[in-house]
């Protein structure tokens, strides 16, 4: 993504981010970071914090005919990712998402995907081959 495109995405205040997007396979991925104090990062764990993120977006995505599909998890570069799976409508166009938090020491990771709801099986599959190249430092 362009910076003026960048400047469009919020990270829901996880923190810093980056964006990047597959405009012919109608793909968005957007990650974003935040670290936090030892004891925070002790008490919270990635599926709560995947179930409030599914919480605070549900009310402001309603007007957009929000469906959560279900709660997800899955490794990523061995790491366990907590997320849940959606669905919505935009300008008439069925949308999809899928949104992950990950823990690595006190920083949480939270990952979010965006794709066509005709393209889910297409991009699901993309998204996969992405999840199973992740490596951390």
């Amino acid at each position: 993504m362009d910076k003026e495109e960048l400047k469009g995405q919020q990270f829901l205040q996880e923190g810093p981010g980056w964006c990047i997007s597959d405009p012919d396979r109608h793909i968005v991925v957007s990650a974003a970071w935040r670290k936090t104090n030892g004891l925070i990062a002790r008490m919270l764990n990635t599926r709560d914090v995947a179930k409030n993120m599914s919480a605070q977006i549900r009310k402001p995505m309603q007007k957009f005919g929000f469906q959560l599909e279900g709660f997800l998890q899955k490794e990523m570069g061995g790491l366990r990712a907590d997320g849940y799976l959606y669905q919505y409508v935009v300008q008439g166009t069925g949308m999809a998402g899928e949104s992950f938090c990950i823990k690595k020491g006190s920083t949480f990771y939270y990952i979010h995907c965006y794709f066509r709801q005709a393209l889910k099986d297409e991009s699901l599959a993309v998204l996969e081959e992405i999840f199973q190249s992740v490596t951390w430092k």
